[in-house]
């Protein structure tokens, strides 16, 4: 992982606590420290843990390098739930459908009988939190040492290729400017699609396309990528060992 402070470490774990118990509002943020990704994983991951808790069920997770990480209900039943859930499988207002739960119950039998489907495993569900916190106070104080010294004279040896993003700080809050970092992704094969993740909770978001190569800007932060399209169709495919630190090498190449 990265190197951070222990102020920064400090910092960033009041930040991603808070986000996961509901707590956000009022937190002391940097005026170019965006949160929002991160507060929109942990949003959606406590409705996960909330759904699977009604269920006694395991968590969907991933091996990312030697570690199991969790991964978004959205990812491993997305594409089996039709219409507006689709994206958003285990969401409160979802809930309130009459067909919910005998649905839910029928995807997540493989969890409950702990059995790997689709490339997946489990993990349980404390275990899960566990190293969501762990893994995204990680995420944030890599953003936070690295804005940090993008303030600082060091700027342009540490951030090659540094571009200014304006997007919001949190979830529902203003717009800030902070810097993201150009970034490359190859692939064996042309006219692929590119997502990204951070590595706490594998969860896909649209990077770029098509490949090979494809380019786009993130922001500070610790990733996975994964792929679709051509001969994968819409199973995205991770490659859980291609694992970027940003500001870094700008540039990774996935064996798809």
């Amino acid at each position: 992982m990265a190197d951070y402070s222990r102020d920064d470490a400090q910092y960033a774990t009041n930040i991603v606590e808070r986000l996961m118990n509901r707590e956000g509002e009022g937190l002391d943020l940097g005026e170019d420290i965006v949160i929002s990704d991160v507060e929109s994983d942990a949003n959606a991951f406590s409705e996960d843990l909330s759904l699977l808790q009604d269920f006694k069920t395991d968590m969907p997770a991933m091996l990312v390098g030697d570690e199991k990480v969790p991964i978004s209900l959205e990812l491993v039943f997305g594409s089996s739930v039709q219409g507006p859930s689709a994206w958003r499988f285990g969401a409160r207002p979802w809930r309130h459908h009459p067909y919910f739960y005998e649905l839910a119950r029928e995807l997540l039998r493989p969890l409950r009988e702990n059995r790997e489907f689709d490339g997946f495993t489990s993990m349980n569900r404390d275990e899960a939190r566990t190293t969501f916190i762990r893994r995204a106070t990680d995420f944030v104080a890599t953003r936070i040492s690295a804005i940090r010294v993008f303030r600082s004279s060091d700027a342009s040896r540490a951030w090659p290729g540094v571009s200014l993003l304006n997007i919001r700080q949190r979830v529902t809050g203003a717009r800030v400017t902070t810097p993201g970092c150009q970034f490359t992704i190859s692939t064996n094969s042309n006219g692929l699609r590119v997502f990204w993740s951070g590595a706490y909770r594998i969860s896909p978001n649209n990077f770029n396309h098509p490949t090979s190569p494809t380019s786009s800007i993130l922001q500070s932060g610790t990733y996975v990528f994964g792929v679709d399209g051509g001969a994968y169709g819409n199973n995205i495919q991770w490659d859980p060992n291609c694992v970027v630190s940003l500001p870094g090498q700008p540039y990774a190449h996935l064996n798809f």
